[in-house]
């Protein structure tokens, strides 16, 4: 599990977003899960839903809280 405090990531749209390398992750590293948390340790647990495929190249993956109720876009960048 990838933890990430969440002034890693910016709310757009409704939904949770990041370059992969603003959450520290290393060129070809997903994460099966990832949490992000505020200072008290407190926040949301994501598990790696499906890729985000735009003009038919690889644009990071999507990841979801278990009921689905938030979304976190990470961007590969």
């Amino acid at each position: 599990m990838h933890i990430v405090n969440k002034r890693q990531v910016m709310l757009i749209e409704g939904k949770l977003m990041a370059e992969a390398s603003c959450l520290d992750l290393k060129p070809g590293e997903w994460p099966d899960f990832i949490s992000v948390v505020d200072d008290n340790n407190e926040g949301y647990l994501f598990n790696k839903s499906r890729q985000m495929i735009h003009g038919g190249m690889f644009g990071g993956y999507i990841y979801q809280t278990v009921n689905g109720g938030v979304i976190l876009e990470v961007l590969n960048d």
